[in-house]
């Protein structure tokens, strides 16, 4: 709780009026045009070309920043004291390093020390006012050129309806229905975690490292990828050989037994070493674990199976009594029998990895 002694802090629109010079111009203005129209239905150009205009500068001195000078019109019911958006009429902002006067001008300077005396001398500010005009448009387009192809100033003026949905396009993921499919449930994947690995869901097969660096990045926790992991497969009755078959060549493709063996169907990831709540979290039906079935479904399809194997970290790894209480600070989850209880009688030396299930299995 702050002391009364404390002065309150200063926000970053409060610092940019009271100090403009200390702001490069294409910032400043972002900041102004996302404030100006912060709890409105405006959009942010709307907002660029009613209530913030660009005049031009008189002066012919050296320019000290972009900004030489910035002038806020509040409207008459506006309070004097404190700046909210609802309170302004428009922002003024004077660049210094473009426009049709002053030191940097298109116009020859007699133009610039015309309109300084009429409006120093006369008070006449009608020809001024009539450049504003070319002002105006000359610097809005400057500005929008140079917002154009940042794609990140693109995600933050329109997130969802523009950019987002075109980046999820390029990965497979255009559809809404399979987006809302994949956010839905406890672990559900949002979209701007789609649009990340874009470029990555759109190659016709993932590699390895790439799953590995997806997961890692994802959940933020260790990941270990190991491949040809040999499982036993059963085996229908009728792709046994049986005298009296065709096609029973001994080594070629004779079968004997209900079950083969296979080692170019399976993935085994193991995560970890996990702590006590992590681990909980990617056990069967917690929200790690359907998030990792969707993203691994989303990567592979059906082409393959997965053995899940979890490290518990040897100091989670705590022993169980019977007629215990709620979990407390010392074991922060609930016991599930067979995941994460452990009859021990002295600390445990190593890691615990003896939690494993199968997802996306294709058997």
């Amino acid at each position: 709780m702050s002391t009364p002694q404390r002065r309150p802090a200063t926000g970053v629109i409060a610092q940019l009026l009271a100090a403009p010079h200390r702001f490069g111009f294409f910032q400043a203005v972002r900041l102004l045009e996302r404030w100006l129209v912060h709890g409105t239905e405006q959009g942010p150009s709307q907002g660029l070309e009613r209530r913030l205009r660009f005049r031009n500068s008189l002066s012919l001195g050296f320019p000290a920043s972009e900004i030489e000078a910035l002038r806020v019109r509040r409207r008459q019911e506006g309070t004097a004291d404190a700046v909210e958006p609802g309170d302004v009429e428009c922002i003024e902002v004077t660049p210094a390093f473009m426009g049709l006067l002053g030191s940097h001008g298109t116009l020859p300077l007699y133009y610039t020390e015309t309109l300084a005396r009429r409006e120093a001398f006369r008070k006449d500010l009608a020809a001024r006012a009539f450049l504003d005009i070319f002002q105006q448009r000359a610097v809005s387009l400057f500005y929008q050129a140079w917002k154009k192809h940042r794609l990140a100033l693109q995600y933050e003026a329109d997130r969802d309806n523009r950019f987002l949905p075109v980046v999820l396009a390029l990965a497979g993921l255009g559809q809404a229905a399979l987006r809302h499919r994949l956010r839905g449930g406890d672990g559900g994947v949002h979209d701007e975690s789609l649009a990340c690995f874009a470029g990555m869901l759109q190659q016709r097969t993932v590699p390895r490292g790439a799953l590995r660096q997806l997961l890692c990045e994802y959940f933020g926790v260790p990941v270990e990828i190991e491949p040809f992991v040999g499982h036993w497969y059963p085996l229908p009755e009728t792709a046994a050989t049986r005298l009296g078959m065709r096609h029973g060549v001994l080594g070629l493709d004779a079968v004997m037994g209900p079950r083969v063996w296979q080692r170019d169907l399976r993935l085994r990831v193991v995560l970890g070493p996990l702590d006590g709540r992590t681990f909980q979290r990617f056990l069967p039906r917690g929200s790690g674990a359907q998030a990792l079935e969707k993203l691994l479904t989303l990567l592979t399809g059906v082409t393959l199976e997965y053995e899940i194997r979890l490290r518990l970290r040897k100091e989670d790894a705590l022993g169980v009594t019977l007629g215990g209480t709620d979990p407390g600070p010392a074991r922060p989850v609930a016991h599930r029998l067979g995941w994460n209880t452990f009859l021990r009688t002295c600390p445990e030396t190593r890691d615990r990895d003896d939690a494993v299930y199968e997802i996306h299995a294709t058997s």
